[in-house]
């Protein structure tokens, strides 16, 4: 199965995670880790976060929120205004599970929303459901 093969013509599915906290990254690669149909990469640094999504191709990109020099939305926006990132999902990872964040991130064009961290379960479900998958 090739890798560039888009994830709705059943290659695999890009994750790109955006988060300054590297053990946040070593729970998601492992919560990932064993999904056969998920290709997982990893960005620490905001100031690079849309060279690596447009380098990757995303399919999805989970973003946090809270980034140093630079908010998630305003990653969320850059994605959203720079092809080919543009196309990517995103799922905004956030602390908190209030309103007023969740509508500030949809107003910004995430197209999901998860408080980090998630269960295995509902990670990939919402991985697979923004990459148009139903398995």
């Amino acid at each position: 199965m090739s890798t560039d093969e888009p994830a709705s013509a059943g290659g695999l599915i890009k994750v790109l995670l955006v988060d300054d906290q590297r053990m946040i990254g070593e729970v998601v690669r492992r919560l990932l880790d064993d999904e056969t149909d998920i290709a997982f990469h990893y960005c620490a640094d905001a100031a690079e976060a849309l060279t690596r999504a447009n380098e990757i191709r995303p399919d999805v990109i989970l973003q946090d929120l809270i980034m140093p020099k630079i908010s998630g939305l305003e990653l969320v926006a850059q994605y959203r205004a720079n092809p080919p990132a543009a196309t990517a999902s995103i799922i905004v990872l956030s602390g908190s599970d209030d309103a007023a964040t969740r509508a500030q991130a949809e107003a910004a064009g995430a197209n999901g929303f998860l408080v980090k961290l998630p269960s295995k379960a509902d990670l990939v479900a919402h991985i697979r459901s923004q990459a148009g998958r139903t398995t």
